[in-house]
């Protein structure tokens, strides 16, 4: 599995404490894009998926 921003494509994420960062959501406490701060959710896991002819990545909607 791989995390990528839904909004901006950004694979580099840093996590956030209370109040500290600023982020999209300021009570938010989790992992942030590092590029457009955008709060990560699992729309933004993206799984590795095998088929015949190599191997491609698809994102969860």
């Amino acid at each position: 599995m791989t995390i990528r921003c839904s909004r901006c494509g950004c694979a580099k994420f840093f996590y956030t404490s209370y109040h500290r960062e600023k982020v999209d959501l300021p009570d938010h406490h989790g992992a942030c894009c590092a590029q457009c701060y955008k709060p990560l959710n699992l729309a933004d896991i993206c799984e590795l998926v095998m088929d015949d002819q190599n191997a491609t990545k698809a994102c969860a909607e």
